[in-house]
């Protein structure tokens, strides 16, 4: 009996704790630096932009799927005698969370929202670029490196786990979290490379 109670406690809870969740389609910006182990470049800044859709389950409960793009850049800077380098190591990505989300409203249309799920993760593109100048002559030379060609050891698709906080105040959301990756990207059996790093942002729901 009491466990019945105890059920029928928690669901009025989730039912009657505010609102419940409407269908809604938002868009979302904001930066995301990526941290890489045993990767060409350790850690990068990175930003992303993109739309999700949030699905009412049931009550306060939601689901909400994504679609974003993420673009992750870091430039270095070297000389050595009387050469100057520079690299540009740039990715992009695409990005689709799958995110179950539950909200706790606190009247005057602010609600707090806590999300995790999975996110798929596919770089459709990686480069590095790469000049030298020599300062006496003026002489210099540029090359490209493609981190996914033919002969690349580093895979492109990546499932990451991404959990974290929204404060909604009308149509506006502020959130924060982090996401880690589950995968080796690294083809390589010498060495493992998986993605990490936390994600703050803005939204607005339409």
């Amino acid at each position: 009996m009491k466990r019945t109670i105890s059920i029928i406690a928690v669901a009025a809870f989730l039912l009657l704790a505010g609102k419940s969740q409407a269908q809604n389609l938002g868009i979302n910006l904001g930066y995301a630096p990526q941290t890489t182990t045993d990767f060409i470049v350790k850690d990068m800044n990175g930003f992303f932009a993109g739309v999700n859709y949030n699905h009412a389950l049931s009550g306060n409960i939601g689901l909400s799927f994504g679609l974003q793009g993420r673009y992750n850049i870091k430039k270095e800077e070297g000389t050595f005698l009387s050469v100057k380098g520079t690299s540009t190591h740039t990715q992009i990505l695409l990005d689709v969370p799958l995110l179950l989300n539950f909200a706790i409203p606190f009247g005057n249309n602010v609600r707090l929202a806590i999300f995790a799920g999975p996110m798929f993760s596919f770089a459709l593109r990686g480069n590095t670029h790469q000049k030298g100048t020599e300062s006496i002559t003026g002489l210099s030379a540029e090359k490209d490196f493609n981190w996914y060609g033919e002969k690349s050891n580093y895979n492109q698709f990546d499932l990451m786990g991404a959990a974290g906080a929204a404060l909604e105040f009308q149509q506006l959301r502020l959130f924060a979290g982090y996401r880690m990756g589950f995968l080796d990207l690294n083809k390589s059996d010498k060495a493992k490379s998986t993605t990490s790093g936390y994600f703050v942002g803005l939204g607005y729901i339409l």
